[in-house]
């Protein structure tokens, strides 16, 4: 077992944040060109950058085994960058690269899964001895067939390759402000700051990067950097001045002056034991030069790179908003948790707004400061909210690019053709149920991929469709809710085999001829229902699907099948925009208040007789501007007790669903209300309420509770 170094603890949330940030980054780079068949100059850097910071920040951090694995795939990529022409044929680095970015993935949700700073560390040995050997391959094919060297600058030494010693060197000590802590971390920063403009660089401590030690000599001396300037050395000065945490620098040596003097090349300079000149300069209050914009592509020449995102914790730790005209990043990053309670303050603070406007003791009062003010109120919480809920929105691209990585492994054992469609990533919902929807889309595309789309090309040809199949997910929002769908081009389900597993396995409630086909097909959502005879590793479609269905019911989400034999399969999983806040139109039966989410209602009216009108079934339907709609009484519905009975006594509402639009008879309509969403108890989930067309309750202004109608579920 493993322990985390003790005072690094702080720092795990942003390591983990970061270091999956970054491996998603890979993954998406291998995808793209592993379809595009092509390698750029530009993804070969970039992986190598990804390499290096991971590297860089699991030592930091104290993971050896892990900045190890990331140092020789590193290694790797150095071969590959250096001598672009060895890609021609290497899909091993791509399984090699996966395979690096699965481990990183293994090793650091072991850390995170331990609570007590214990985890279990994973040996990469045999991952680790394929990666030399691809190194030496690659070294091998880019030599021309000649033995492979091991003075590869990446293979001997983490330190940059040092191109050769130019005129006009500049060598400058800095200090950093005193209990910044962590300087060894800043210097390092500092340094990929200034490097792209540098056509040489030295520093000195020069293990920064992995040796927190350094730190020490940094407070008691300052950190010294050499540099020779690609074109004005006052920009880089500038870069040192207004640099995070930099409190001062002094110029020791500055030979760009005698450049002219100087036509042969010197030799590597030796960085002076004394200041021959102490001109020091204090940092202004403020930077008055904007900072270097995002870094480019490094050198080929270099082993060692500018680090595009932050190394580690300790720029996000330090991301500030800046002066305007400053195009540093005004990003900060923020513990979930706390975002957690602020939202749960905000559905306190408008459950509350609303008790104090709705006291009863109020009623029939003119109070008109007091109704300004209420009214002024309710503005600005209805501002607070907007302001927490699009903080905690994000988009679904990252959730649906990680099915891109599914997709390709499985293409890959299955030895199926299969195109991969990915639409409305761009679509957002609250972070929340982001976290909760990935395992559900993880198990739907496997069981599309394995289960759907057929084994033999043959039968796809001879079914009329082309031989690569194509699996679909898309995003849309609708009525206050996100819909998400996952199909495929496949076989379908045949409903007559579903039908005869679930009776051969007595799952069946009714008798079979009262089952419509879309129940049929819904049955594979029952615990251990399975129309694979045989366990696989991607198992059958079927296995696990309740607990696909667990979890999108903890978003408050439903799922649903459609799928025709020969044609297809879709699931349709349906979830709401956000799990807390909504805005609701109040309606009473009887004794009952309901709440109706206003995203979903088109028109509100009183009914004349005249607009009443019957179907052949005998069924209640009013007529709207020549359309005819379906009339549902919720006091039958619900079975409740109530004194309105005639259409016109009562209101009315037309409400829109997935399948048709509706009208809802209430007895009365009391008024919009911004309410917050509690779900039900537990041992309420027995009686499938959720089904019945109730998605959860919310507080009354008097403390009373309102049911709040799921108006897809009501009428499904």
């Amino acid at each position: 077992m493993a322990k985390i170094e003790p005072g690094m603890e702080s720092m795990l949330d942003m390591y983990f944040f970061e270091t999956n940030s970054l491996l998603e980054q890979l993954d998406e780079i291998l995808l793209r060109t592993e379809q595009a068949n092509a390698f750029e100059t530009d993804d070969i850097k970039e992986i190598f950058r990804i390499m290096h910071t991971i590297k860089g920040s699991s030592a930091m951090m104290g993971f050896d085994n892990l900045s190890v694995l990331a140092h020789k795939a590193e290694d790797m990529f150095f071969v590959i960058r250096e001598n672009p022409d060895v890609i021609t044929d290497v899909s091993f680095v791509y399984d090699l690269v996966f395979q690096v970015s699965d481990s990183y993935k293994a090793q650091i949700e072991a850390i995170q899964n331990n609570s007590d700073g214990e985890y279990e560390l994973s040996n990469f040995d045999e991952l680790i001895d394929k990666l030399l050997k691809a190194k030496d391959k690659l070294s091998h094919e880019a030599n021309g067939g000649a033995p492979a060297s091991n003075d590869s600058p990446a293979a001997s030494s983490d330190q940059p390759k040092v191109p050769a010693a130019e005129d006009g060197k500049v060598t400058v000590r800095v200090f950093f402000e005193d209990g910044c802590q962590m300087e060894n971390l800043r210097a390092f920063l500092l340094i990929n700051t200034i490097r792209d403009e540098c056509s040489f660089l030295e520093y000195s401590p020069a293990d920064v990067e992995t040796n927190t030690e350094s730190s020490k000599e940094i407070v008691d001396h300052g950190f010294l950097i050499t540099f020779s300037c690609k074109d004005d050395k006052t920009y880089i000065l500038k870069q040192i001045e207004t640099a995070l945490n930099v409190q001062s620098y002094e110029v020791i040596s500055d030979g760009e002056a005698q450049e002219e003097e100087k036509k042969t090349e010197a030799p590597k300079a030796e960085i002076p034991p004394e200041p021959a000149a102490n001109i020091q300069v204090e940092k202004p209050a403020a930077p008055a030069q904007p900072a270097q914009p995002a870094a480019a592509p490094a050198p080929a020449a270099s082993s060692d790179s500018a680090v595009e995102k932050a190394q580690a914790a300790v720029a996000a730790v330090n991301q500030i908003n800046q002066p305007n005209g400053s195009q540093k990043q005004s990003l900060i990053s923020v513990n979930l948790a706390k975002l957690d309670a602020l939202h749960d303050i905000v559905g306190e603070i408008i459950t509350t707004e609303s008790m104090v406007i709705s006291n009863p003791d109020l009623e029939g009062l003119e109070l008109e400061s007091f109704s300004k003010a209420a009214r002024d109120l309710k503005k600005l919480t209805g501002e607070l909210q907007d302001t927490v809920m699009s903080i905690r929105m994000v988009p679904l691209a990252g959730v649906f690019q990680k099915m891109n990585r599914i997709v390709r492994d499985m293409r890959k054992k299955l030895g199926k053709d299969v195109e991969f469609v990915i639409e409305g990533e761009e679509t957002e919902v609250d972070k929340s149920i982001v976290d909760n929807l990935q395992d559900p889309l993880m198990h739907l595309v496997r069981n599309c991929m394995d289960h759907g789309i057929e084994e033999d090309v043959n039968d796809r040809i001879n079914a009329g469709k082309p031989a690569k199949g194509t699996l679909k997910l898309s995003a849309q929002n609708s009525s206050g809710e996100v819909i998400i769908t996952v199909s495929d081009d496949g076989a379908g389900m045949d409903p007559e085999k579903l039908l005869a597993k679930a009776r051969r396995q007595g799952i069946l409630t009714k008798p079979e001829n009262e089952y419509t086909e879309k129940e049929i097909q819904n049955l594979i959502l029952l615990p251990g229902f399975s129309t694979n005879e045989q366990v696989t590793e991607f198992s059958g479609r079927g296995v696990g699907m309740d607990v696909v269905k667990a979890n999108v019911e903890k978003c408050n989400g439903t799922i649903t099948v459609e799928s025709k034999k020969g044609v297809g399969t879709t699931f349709i999983i349906k979830i709401p925009l956000t799990l807390a806040i909504i805005d609701g139109m109040e309606i009473t039966v009887g004794d009952i208040v309901f709440t109706v989410p206003i995203s979903t209602i088109r028109e509100s009216f009183k009914v004349e007789a005249e607009q009443i009108v019957y179907d052949t079934g005998g069924n209640e339907m009013i007529m709207i501007r020549g359309v005819c709609y379906p009339i549902l009484r919720l006091h039958e519905k619900f079975l409740i007790e109530n004194e309105v009975k005639s259409l016109e006594d009562g209101i009315l509402l037309l409400v829109a669903t997935d399948n048709k639009d509706i009208c809802i008879f209430a007895d009365k309509l009391i008024g919009e209300q911004q309410v917050v969403v509690k779900p039900f108890p537990k041992y309420l989930s027995r009686y499938n309420i959720k089904g019945e067309g109730l998605s959860g309750c919310t507080i009354m202004g008097d403390g009373s509770i309102s049911l709040i109608i799921d108006t897809n579920n009501l009428v499904g």
